[in-house]
């Protein structure tokens, strides 16, 4: 997409209402430009072609064709860029991340009733991610590794419970992972490469609102031979586990005896994101120095830059997930210009380059 012409934008959305709104907002913005509106998803699908748009906003629960089924048609016939409007539910949390999985680049929540939030707040908040998703790569996904809402083959219940009983034992390393847009696919293709018997916690700050980071933990969990959680106050850092910081607190880690605990705490935004990567990491650096293994992925934004550096500074190593396989390549980017980077590697290749270090 060239830079000096306006961002096309489709609308997909069964409200009236919600497309009026939408379309009136991207119209009266000089960066923006209305390509077209659908009120289903076999709709989007034959307008995607007459329009060309650059982006897509993308309600998910609408008749004839869902958003998640139009998603797939999407990302296998005619990849671009999507923006999910989610609302706020489990159900809507659930779909949401597996929108994500699928490739959307990111996801607005849509309140109930319908932007119930001033006007101003979602324009600046679409403005946002219309901007990045049109910045995006986005990448044709082989029909065959579809698996909506599906579970892949899992460790059976059983053993699974004996690996996530009360054997653990404290974590000595710490894994910390920062990562935005494109994080949760990222995160499904990465997490569960991980052994159960990993000797290191891992800590993740991926950007998303409150009510979403549990989906998230519950979908990880599911796949993974780790046991994935959303982090609660006083978690106790145990080796082989996963802590996803929960949507609007920030993540810090704290000494209590010969313990590592987890703390959530609701202090100021830090780069406007609540969770923040440099809080989490530059927590991590303070109490694990050496045995701290800092990663930062996919995202735009700044926020993780200063907390691998502190990562670093403190004597710990530090990864960088590559170009070509961010959806994003902008904080990791970031820190590879700052020269806080040990190493640069593609996705597939972060857990592997982990695992050599601990």
């Amino acid at each position: 997409m060239k830079s000096n012409r306006k961002i096309r934008v489709l609308i997909v959305d069964d409200s009236i209402l919600v497309r009026r709104i939408l379309g009136r907002i991207i119209e009266e913005s000089p960066e923006f430009e209305l390509a077209g509106e659908a009120p289903d998803g076999r709709s989007a699908l034959d307008l995607i072609p007459k329009t060309n748009p650059d982006v897509i906003t993308l309600d998910l629960e609408m008749p004839e064709m869902d958003g998640l089924t139009a998603l797939e048609h999407i990302m296998t016939e005619s990849p671009t860029p999507v923006i999910v409007l989610s609302a706020y539910s489990k159900a809507g949390a659930d779909h949401t991340i597996a929108a994500l999985e699928l490739g959307a680049v990111d996801f607005i929540p849509k309140p109930h009733p319908v932007y119930s939030r001033p006007l101003e707040d979602v324009k600046d908040e679409l403005f946002s991610k219309l901007r990045t998703a049109a910045q995006a790569r986005v990448r044709r996904i082989d029909p065959e590794s579809i698996g909506t809402g599906k579970k892949k083959p899992e460790i059976p219940v059983n053993r699974k419970s004996v690996i996530h009983g009360n054997t653990k034992r404290a974590a000595e390393k710490v894994i910390s992972i920062g990562v935005s847009t494109g994080g949760p696919k990222a995160l499904r293709a990465m997490i569960p490469m991980f052994p159960s018997d990993l000797n290191a916690s891992i800590l993740i700050v991926q950007h998303m609102p409150a009510g979403f980071t549990r989906a998230l933990a519950d979908r990880l969990n599911d796949i993974s031979r780790i046991e994935v959680r959303e982090a609660e106050n006083n978690d106790r850092l145990l080796a082989g586990r996963v802590y996803i910081a929960r949507g609007d607190y920030h993540l810090i880690v704290e000494i209590n005896g010969r313990s590592h605990l987890t703390q959530l705490t609701y202090g100021e935004k830090k780069l406007s994101f609540r969770p923040s990567i440099d809080v989490m990491m530059k927590s991590t650096a303070t109490h694990f120095h050496e045995n701290n293994i800092g990663v930062i992925m996919t995202g735009m934004c700044s926020d993780g830059v200063e907390g691998v550096r502190s990562i670093k500074k403190n004597g710990g190593y530090v990864i960088a997930q590559d170009q070509k396989t961010s959806t994003v390549f902008g904080m990791n980017k970031l820190a590879i210009q700052a020269g806080v980077v040990n190493r640069i590697v593609p996705l597939d290749r972060i857990v592997p380059a982990v695992l050599d270090l601990i």
